[in-house]
């Protein structure tokens, strides 16, 4: 991943969290999309065996993403990207320094 080109990284994303929101007419508690922070990331083609282990584990809707490597970003956040929520399925970061993380995003369907 240390030869993925800068220049790669032209959309803009936002992590975030769901949190407890105010309370409806019926005294239930909502909750509503925080977002964290916004990075800069690129689309990552993933190679055949890797789709096919995703095929395997009956995953759809994935999408392959590069950031920079960041330390805030975890598994228990939504990502928001081309108007679409993604949760996040797996992380691959490199180690050292000026590293790339591949993030694999599937569609999520909401709470």
């Amino acid at each position: 991943m240390k030869n993925y080109k800068l220049s790669r990284l032209n959309q803009r994303c936002e992590f975030g969290t769901y949190v407890a929101g105010k309370e409806n007419s019926f005294g239930q508690t909502i909750d509503v999309y925080k977002p964290d922070f916004t990075i800069y990331c690129g689309d990552y083609s993933i190679s055949m065996a890797q789709a096919v282990t995703l095929l395997g584990l009956n995953i759809e809707n994935t999408r392959e993403i590069v950031i920079r490597h960041n330390d805030k970003v975890t598994s228990e956040q939504l990502v928001h990207l081309d108007d679409t929520e993604y949760k996040i399925i797996t992380i691959d970061s490199d180690k050292g320094v000026n590293t790339f993380d591949v993030i694999t995003l599937q569609e999520s369907k909401g709470l």
